[in-house]
């Protein structure tokens, strides 16, 4: 949905400004906390990470995906994901699992 989703580039300028990070070898993810309503997801896959429009969509459709899933104990954060090179390499298992592991270490470190 619209309202789930980071619309203008000063939203994830903030989110980004907050410094409250979670990295590892496929993401790196911010967030922000906000006073009200569900979470909200940005997403960045640059050319870098890929040349093929075709891969970096499925990516993206990847990362909306589990945040769809997992976005219910998210609420109340602005989050952006930005890709990196590896996580066009690797499996569809290994980016759910590393989201995954974003998405918890993001509630507990910023969250609060």
């Amino acid at each position: 949905m619209r309202s789930e989703r980071l619309l203008h580039s000063e939203d994830y300028r903030t989110t980004i400004a907050k410094r409250c990070r979670s990295d590892d070898q496929l993401f790196t993810v911010y967030a922000a906390k906000r006073p009200t309503g569900g979470a909200r997801l940005g997403i960045t896959v640059s050319r870098r990470v890929s040349t093929k429009a075709v891969r970096r969509n499925r990516l993206k459709r990847r990362v909306r995906e589990s945040f769809r899933y997992h976005k219910q104990p998210l609420a109340g954060l602005d989050l952006v994901v930005i890709a990196r090179q590896e996580a066009n390499e690797t499996g569809c298992l290994q980016v759910d699992r590393s989201l995954f592991g974003h998405w918890i270490r993001v509630k507990e470190k910023c969250g609060k």
